[in-house]
Parts: C-alpha cells; sequence; structure tokens
C-alpha cells in the first residue's frame, strides 16, 4: 500500500508540474526579442537569404501549397498563376515574382527571371485591379527589387556583359515580344555597344557611392573601342536600363504582351513616366567612375609625366569624361605636380551627387607632363583647350561653351590662371629687354616661345576655382628637396630638341641658357613666379580660392599645408576664400567638394540672372 500511495503522489505531482507548466507557457504566445529579429523576419526575402519571404511563404501556406512547393515548383507557380489571373489578386504577384527568382537561381534560368521581372511590373503598375499598392509596405519595395535584380540577371549574357536586344521571348507564363529604344540616351550602338551590370561590381578607394534609387537597371556604358585610342576610348557613362509593359497577365498567356527595353542616360534622365505616374530611375554615379580607373595606367602617368616627361599612353591635352552634349557647361579639372587626372576621382564623384549639377556640367580633363616649365604647360592646355571649344561648338551658338570653369590644385592652379590671365610684356621682361625677333630662332622655335609668354585670357572662360595654389611659389620648392627634385625631372625629346635650337642662337638671354623646370618656377625667388603674380585677370572671369591650412596651425595666416603657405595661396582678387583644415592635396576632401559645389551653383545662379 505504501508503494501505491507513493506512485499516486508522484502522479498527481507530475499533473501538478505540467499544470503550472502549461500556466507558464501557453501553447500560442509571444516572447519578447527586441526590434531586429521581427525586422528581419518581415524584411529577409529571396534577394538576401535565398529563400522566400514570410509573405510568399504566407501565400503558399494560405493556398494549401507550402508542401507541393518544395518538390513541384514550378507547378505550383502555374497555378499561383491562374488563381491571380481568376481571381484578380494584385498582391499574388509579388510572391509569384519571388518564387519565379527562387527558381531561376536554381535552375540559372534566364526566361524565368524575366518572367520575375513581369509579374513584379504587374503588381506596381498593371490598372486592372481594384486595389493599389501599399508604397509603404515591405511587399512594394520586395516588387522594386525583384523587377530590377530579375531584370538585369534575364539581360546579362554568359560573358557578364547585359544585351540590350529586342526580339520575342518565351518565358515560363508566356511570351513577350519587347523593343529595345534609346529614348534617353543620346548615343547609338556604334558609339556605345557594351554595357555591363554595376551591381556586379563593388567599388574601393571612393569615399561614398552614389546612387539614386529607383527602378531600372544601373549600368556601366563602355563607349565603343580600345585603349589604343587613347582617353577616347575609355569613356564610361552611367546609364539605366527600363522595361516597360504594354499589357498584363492575360496578354502574357495569350502571348499578346510586349515591352519597350528603354536605354537611359543617368546624368540625364532621374525618372520616367509609366501608367500616369512619375516613377524614379535606379542610377549608380560611382562605379562608371571607378571601373574607368581600375587597373589603368593613367595611375602611373603622375611621377613618370613629371621626372621622365613619359606619356604612357595618353596625349597631353584636354579630353572629356563623356562625349559633347550641347547646354552642359565644361567644368575644366586641371591636375597639379607629379599627378594625373586620376586624382580627381573623388572630387568628380562628388559632383556626380548633386542630380542638378550632373544634368548641367560636364566634366574635362587637363593632361600635361607637369615637370615641364609651366609656361610651356599653360601654352600646351590652352591650345588643347582651344582646339576642344572649337571641335565640340564650331560655330559658337552654344551659350554653355563660353562659360567653363576652370578648377586647378596647386600647379594646376598656376596653369589655370594662365589661362585666364594678359601676359603683357611682364613675362618676356623677366627674360630680356631685348626683343623675341633679335633671337633669330627658327620660325617654329620662335613661335613656340611667344606661345609661352605672350598671352590673352581664353574668351570662354567665365570662373576660375584655385585650390591649394601657389601664386607666390612654394616654399618647398625653394628648398633642397625642390633643388632635388627638379634635378631629377628628364624634359621630353620635344623640349631637349627645343633647347638644342634656343642654345645656338646669338647672344642667347641668360633666362634662356637653362630651360627650368616646374619646380625652378615655383621657387619663391625664381622671376617666374613673381611675374606670374603680377598678371592681370581677364575682365568678367570671377575667381575663387580654396586653401588648405594644416590643423595645427593656430593663426590660419601663419599656417601652411606642406607644401604651400597660406600667404602665397590667398588672392586678393578672389570673390570668395574658404580655408579647409588639411593638407596640401585637399581637393577630395568633402569641405573642399562642398564648397565647389557651391560654386558651381553659383555659377548657374549667374547664368539665369545675365551676369
Amino acid at each position: 500500500m505504501g508503494s501505491l500511495h507513493r506512485r499516486a503522489a508522484i502522479l498527481f505531482s507530475g499533473l501538478g508540474l505540467l499544470v503550472l507548466f502549461a500556466a507558464c507557457r501557453t501553447p500560442v504566445g509571444v516572447r519578447e526579442t527586441g526590434f531586429e529579429p521581427v525586422y528581419r523576419e518581415f524584411r529577409s526575402n529571396v534577394l538576401d537569404e535565398g529563400i522566400p519571404s514570410a509573405k510568399s511563404r504566407e501565400v503558399l501556406a494560405y493556398f494549401g501549397l507550402q508542401k507541393r512547393y518544395r518538390n513541384e515548383p514550378s507547378e505550383v507557380i502555374s497555378e499561383l498563376e491562374q488563381i491571380a489571373r481568376a481571381e484578380g489578386m494584385r498582391a499574388l504577384h509579388v510572391a509569384i515574382a519571388e518564387l519565379h527568382y527562387d527558381l531561376a537561381l536554381v535552375k540559372s534560368d534566364r526566361t524565368r527571371f524575366l518572367a520575375s521581372a513581369i509579374h513584379a511590373y504587374f503588381y506596381l503598375f498593371d490598372d486592372g485591379f481594384s486595389t493599389e499598392p501599399n508604397p509603404y509596405s515591405p511587399t512594394f519595395r520586395l516588387a522594386c527589387d525583384l523587377y530590377n535584380r530579375g531584370l538585369a540577371l534575364a539581360m546579362r549574357g554568359a560573358s557578364g556583359e547585359v544585351r540590350l536586344r529586342g526580339g520575342v521571348v518565351e518565358t515560363p507564363s508566356g511570351t513577350i515580344s519587347i523593343e529595345s529604344t534609346r529614348p534617353g540616351f543620346p548615343w547609338g550602338p556604334e558609339e556605345f555597344d557594351t554595357f555591363l551590370p554595376a551591381d556586379s561590381f563593388e567599388v574601393r578607394g571612393l569615399r561614398e557611392r552614389v546612387r539614386d534609387f529607383g527602378l531600372g537597371v544601373p549600368l556601366i556604358a563602355v563607349r565603343s573601342g580600345d585603349e589604343s585610342e587613347g582617353a577616347s576610348g575609355r569613356i564610361k557613362l552611367p546609364a539605366t536600363a527600363f522595361l516597360e509593359v504594354e499589357g498584363g497577365p492575360a496578354e502574357l498567356l495569350a502571348g499578346t504582351l510586349s515591352g519597350a527595353l528603354a536605354l537611359y542616360l543617368g546624368t540625364d534622365r532621374t525618372s520616367v513616366t509609366v501608367a500616369g505616374r512619375e516613377v524614379p530611375l535606379e542610377s549608380d554615379y560611382t562605379t562608371p567612375i571607378a571601373y574607368t580607373l581600375e587597373e589603368s595606367n593613367i595611375w602611373s602617368f603622375g611621377f613618370l609625366g613629371f621626372f621622365k616627361g613619359s606619356t604612357e599612353g595618353y596625349e597631353p591635352g584636354v579630353f572629356m569624361m563623356q562625349p559633347y552634349q550641347e547646354h552642359k557647361i565644361p567644368i575644366v579639372l586641371i591636375h597639379g605636380t607629379a599627378s594625373s587626372p586620376a586624382t580627381w576621382a573623388q572630387t568628380v564623384n562628388g559632383i556626380m551627387a548633386d542630380p542638378r549639377l550632373r544634368s548641367t556640367y560636364q566634366v574635362w580633363l587637363a593632361l600635361y607632363n607637369t615637370g615641364n616649365p609651366i609656361a610651356y604647360s599653360a601654352s600646351v592646355v590652352r591650345e588643347a583647350l582651344r582646339e576642344r571649344v572649337a571641335e565640340v561648338d564650331p560655330e559658337g551658338d552654344d551659350p554653355a561653351s563660353s562659360r567653363v570653369v576652370l578648377v586647378g590644385h596647386s600647379l594646376g592652379g598656376l596653369v589655370a590662371r594662365l589661362l585666364s590671365s594678359s601676359s603683357g610684356e611682364r613675362i618676356w621682361a623677366n627674360v630680356s629687354d631685348e626683343p623675341i625677333e633679335s633671337l633669330e630662332l627658327e620660325p617654329e622655335q620662335e613661335e613656340l616661345l611667344r606661345r609661352c609668354v605672350y598671352f590673352e585670357p581664353l574668351p570662354f572662360v567665365e570662373r576660375v576655382v584655385f585650390i591649394s595654389t601657389p601664386h607666390r611659389g612654394s616654399y618647398v620648392a625653394g628648398g633642397w628637396i625642390g633643388r632635388l627634385a627638379s634635378s631629377l625631372v628628364e624634359l621630353p625629346a620635344t623640349m631637349t630638341n627645343i633647347a638644342t635650337g634656343l642654345f645656338s642662337a646669338d647672344e642667347l638671354p641668360a633666362a634662356l641658357r637653362k630651360i627650368p623646370t616646374s619646380v625652378d618656377n615655383m621657387d619663391p625667388d625664381h622671376r617666374f613666379v613673381r611675374a606670374l603674380a603680377e598678371l592681370d585677370f581677364g575682365d568678367g572671369i570671377h575667381l575663387h580660392s580654396i586653401i588648405a591650412v594644416k590643423p595645427r596651425a593656430k593663426v590660419i595666416e601663419a599656417g601652411n599645408d606642406g607644401v604651400v603657405k597660406y600667404s602665397s595661396a590667398h588672392l586678393e582678387e578672389a570673390r570668395s576664400e574658404l580655408v579647409v583644415r588639411y593638407s596640401h592635396s585637399s581637393q577630395g576632401q568633402p569641405a573642399t567638394i562642398g564648397e565647389l559645389r557651391r560654386i558651381l551653383f553659383e555659377h548657374l545662379e549667374a547664368a539665369s540672372a545675365g551676369e
């Protein structure tokens, strides 16, 4: 009996524990977890985690198809399409799009990726439904992403390039006839025939990845040509491909669905109108810049161009980052000593970050060997800029080409000064008190010498921005480091040939017996930089200064950037001056770029006001 009582006591005790446990943990309830798990639950999807979202799983469960989907995914998707057509349920098309995408990943099926994009489009734009999509729901954003990614993968070929081709395409959902168009891209396939998906590249070396979010496939448009064509063969532009569909699910099934695969230039078009709605286009402005500079030999141009006079396959001059477009104002960026146009990458990226600036300006890049005498480099850039403007606007009827903005960093600022100043007799007077004719030079030598010492402001330059510019020389150039650097500079063959010709002239002025390097020219005691500081700027040219001063300097006016003193960079004629607390290479700093954007906006406002 005692044993029986003990077993009964244990039994009732166990039942009591079960009751107590049930009272503490009900079959249905909640557990506090914080916000993150719930956020992930409703926003994870096939694009992020490789499995359908909670909403699509909910759809499968609602129609009792969850288990079947594991074994018969194609059949289940077809059944859901039938339900969507029969019942006119807009939201079903997001689940269908996601399941198409899920199965396309497994089968590497481009046609199923296209079906995913089409069903996402139905959810977003088809007006055959009684309800409108909820733009605040995660489902709406998922539909946008499925459209973008599905379309990108549907167009992507085995080599990784995007194929912008028309034709009739059979998808698992039905047939669509696609026409390829370029309504917002100014150039045809003869100029741009290669397109790469921007989202398949990771960017390094730039602070921000500038992007507009919306619909469409962000592309890198690659200009036709090759590296042998120099800078013109290296142009890469941001573009967006957008597929607009005409028809709905019934037309897709019947094979009468049509679509227009349209291409747009990212800098010019930010939106399209679809079904009466303004739809933003998705564009990536940074990746084309980074792609252009990937493994480019322009990086080695800086030091080789300074010490050896090497061009590394790039001819000195002025080249454009995109083919010329009328009504876009040129910004000419002029690099500094032992540098190259590549150093402007962060600056260009910063300009591209503003939609108004990228739609109203076009970037031109100056390229020159920075070891050469400054006056000679300025003559090269001057002539190249004249030729470029004459080439793009031969009749002179584009107002934008007469509103050029020069931006020069360091030595590039001195070059910009020589493009916007009048020499008078000041430069030659520091060489000789005799006329050039008395040297009895060969005609081509005399012409070159005149281009270097006699010049007027370029008539199409309206504004100049000087960044860390040594208007009165660099104290580094005047020291032992500068003298050492100058001694290592080898002038290119064209310069040494000219020098040989000059040395043969009778009674050659002392100033011409040794051709100075750019470093010599920037010695504060050198006659050239002193004469340069006295030149008069052209009438109506607006000047701005951005001056770097190291943070440790307590008094700005007594400070320097490690290469140039504030007192040398300061310009009394400047209508604005910003001091950036940084070292000499300040052109890519946020404060510098912000000030440059402000100046560019001021330039636009002046144009609107007719100034």
